[in-house]
């Protein structure tokens, strides 16, 4: 039976090399850390929609849009991701400041999204901005719903979509 002052001794005697000791926890700390920066950002994104509600208005323009295809994951079906990015300007005091934001929604087929992106191109957009803190921006999925609704192409698509707030 080995005591402790044998485990000791054995663990001395193991030359320890931190590199192959480390290599297991850098595999998985890459992951870990990209998931928990993205859970983040979404995290924050979705707090500033509802708090901007109350936030004052300004009119924004889209300026770059794109789809990106989504993760598919075993037995779900591929969702894309249109995206755009829109530019404002807030006049503070005198001062004008030039700012950008970005928006995104998932849709079940590309040509749906490039679809919705078409309509929403080089388009005036509601950008919500944060009082104090002109650089903190939203656009509300709803305000896009408004005034930028794609027309009905089958059954499917007249259920109202569970769009989460981005």
């Amino acid at each position: 039976m080995l005591t402790t002052p044998d485990i000791v001794e054995l663990l001395k005697r193991v030359r320890w090399d931190s590199f192959h000791t480390w290599v297991p926890f850098h595999n998985l700390f890459a992951p870990v850390a990209a998931a928990l920066a993205e859970f983040s950002r979404r995290w924050v994104k979705r707090r500033n929609a509802r708090l901007a509600q109350h936030w004052p208005v300004v009119e924004g323009q889209v300026q770059w849009i794109d789809v990106k295809a989504g993760t598919k994951f075993v037995g779900s079906a591929r969702r894309f991701e249109a995206r755009f990015k829109y530019s404002y300007s807030v006049n503070d005091g005198g001062n004008v400041g030039y700012y950008s934001g970005d928006f995104s929604r998932f849709f079940a087929d590309k040509e749906r999204a490039w679809e919705w992106l078409e309509l929403l191109k080089n388009q005036r957009i509601r950008v919500h901005v944060r009082p104090g803190r002109p650089e903190v921006s939203s656009v509300l999925a709803a305000d896009l719903d408004a005034h930028f609704t794609l027309p009905a192409r089958t059954p499917a698509d007249l259920v109202i979509p569970s769009y989460g707030v981005e």
